[in-house]
């Protein structure tokens, strides 16, 4: 098992035909013959935006025109299908939705679990005894010498504790080391870089076991004897969530105790706030997300519209952004949802940001801020305040732009900085006052013809049609505003302190 990207808990379509089955709804698996994990399920309508990583139900009727070839569907499923499916011909298709949302919801909340113990406080035995409960069956941890290095409570008892070498370290039981140590596929076992099943001798119970793997480096096994209960097909997943949170506890055992344990979000809520976190810090907290240092960043900052949204409503939101947006790191920020997405490794632009969150948006009633891109994550805090910058105009507005990019309010950032005794009024170019008072005291259209001239980016045709007048005319005029003030408008810098100007004096309602 390696530690270069944080597992998920996303099921198969056997996992979810196992849950299926369990829930008591008759249900046969046709996979195609792939291993995709999906995040989710819907409601198929014809003529909506598929992904492939949503199972669709169909109801009667619907399957002719749904595209097999390309996704998932579950429900009403003809007979010689032959697309990936979960076929339930005789159960109601809202049944299956709901069995399916909580087949994923217990997935989610099995991962959350395991992750709130190991990124915040917890220790390898508390792992152990809390994948224990999940598994339903006792396990182990041991190193590349058959050490043990965590174990649940229940393990001596039902494997007995004269299996278990006594000395100042306890090993695992002998008798699981003789019948690895003494098979001809022992060797093989150390190859897999997934869970697989042990069953080589009657003599012991069946055992799943995962390998710790890091990197190169073989750390060691995670194991869990089939005690209690035979192992479900989402046990195999768990496992390997297990063996990973596993790794990154072995690896902080192995810093000593100089370096107090600090939870994923703790590191993350220090980069966003320009706190510098250790570097080992920062290169396991890339190692687990699968991110370069180098990479480019963008981060959403979302919330309700309405004060004081419950916690059961932040739950599903937290949920189904990470839905929306699987590769991304989310975490929770006092009222708050904050999206740290990599756009490195999945490349999007605002608009495409947008139309990801607008579902959501619409159905949470929500506001969400874009930053800009940020070369790296040193640069998070920016992107940080980026979105929190564009968060607040959605709130001033209170319209039905739902998401704003930082882009659209960059300038009214600029423009907050200015400190008393100066105000932005004092900002505005001498050379645009002094034409407005030009043109109060004679009567001439100036300003208006250059503010029209510049907003049309100095297109000739476009200004004279804006201005309704013929085309020899506006460049006589343009010819008098330079004499007058002594402006030169072919230098661009000319050109952008008079549109900052003209921006300035609209926000100051002066024209």
């Amino acid at each position: 098992m390696e530690t270069n990207a944080l597992l998920h808990l996303y099921p198969t379509l056997e996992m979810l035909g196992e849950a299926l089955t369990l829930a008591g709804i008759p249900c046969r698996v046709r996979s195609g013959g792939e291993e995709r994990r999906y995040q989710g399920a819907r409601m198929y309508a014809p003529g909506m935006t598929l992904s492939p990583e949503v199972i669709y139900v169909l109801r009667p009727g619907e399957a002719e025109g749904f595209p097999a070839r390309r996704y998932a569907c579950a429900g009403a499923v003809p007979e010689g299908w032959t697309g990936a499916c979960l076929a339930c011909p005789r159960t109601p298709p809202e049944a299956v939705l709901d069995a399916l949302l909580v087949a994923f919801m217990e997935c989610r909340a099995l991962e959350s679990r395991v992750d709130e113990l190991v990124f915040r406080s917890g220790s390898l035995e508390a792992l152990c005894g809390l994948a224990a409960e999940l598994l339903g069956n006792p396990i182990c941890i041991h190193d590349d010498w058959f050490v043990m290095v965590a174990r649940s409570e229940e393990l001596p008892q039902v494997l007995k504790p004269d299996y278990i070498m006594s000395s100042s370290r306890e090993f695992i039981p002998r008798i699981i080391v003789e019948d690895f140590k003494n098979d001809t596929e022992y060797l093989e076992t150390y190859a897999y870089r997934t869970a697989r099943l042990w069953d080589a001798s009657p003599d012991m119970p069946k055992c799943l076991y995962v390998n710790l793997w890091e990197g190169s480096v073989y750390r060691g096994r995670l194991l869990v004897v089939q005690f209690h209960r035979d192992f479900r097909r989402l046990d195999y997943a768990l496992a390997e969530i297990v063996a990973q949170r596993a790794l990154h506890l072995l690896s902080r055992k192995q810093l000593g105790a100089d370096h107090p344990h600090r939870s994923m979000d703790d590191i993350v809520y220090d980069l966003l706030r320009d706190r510098k976190p250790e570097a080992w810090e920062e290169k396991r907290l890339l190692e687990l997300l699968g991110w370069n240092r180098e990479d480019v960043l963008v981060c959403i900052r979302i919330e309700s519209q309405q004060q004081g949204a419950g916690t059961v409503m932040e739950h599903a939101l937290h949920s189904d952004l990470f839905l929306v947006f699987p590769e991304a790191y989310i975490l929770f920020a006092g009222s708050q949802q904050c999206v740290l997405l990599n756009v490195t490794r999945n490349p999007s632009t605002s608009g495409m940001l947008s139309h990801r969150l607008a579902p959501a948006c619409r159905d949470y009633c929500l506001y969400a801020g874009i930053s800009s891109p940020v070369a790296g994550i040193r640069e998070a805090h920016i992107a940080w305040l980026q979105a929190g910058a564009a968060l607040e105009k959605a709130f001033r507005l209170r319209s039905e732009r739902w998401t704003i990019p930082f882009s659209d309010c960059a300038l009214e950032y600029l423009a907050a900085q200015v400190q008393p005794p100066m105000r932005l009024g004092h900002l505005v170019s001498p050379e645009l006052l002094r034409l407005i008072e030009h043109d109060a005291a004679h009567g001439t259209p100036y300003f208006e013809t250059l503010r029209t001239y510049l907003l049309q980016e100095r297109d000739i045709p476009r200004t004279s049609q804006a201005l309704i007048i013929h085309r020899t005319t506006l460049l006589y005029r343009l010819k008098r505003i330079e004499a007058i003030v002594g402006l030169n408008l072919n230098d661009p810098w000319t050109r952008l302190q008079l549109t900052l100007s003209l921006w300035i004096l609209e926000q100051e309602g002066k024209r």
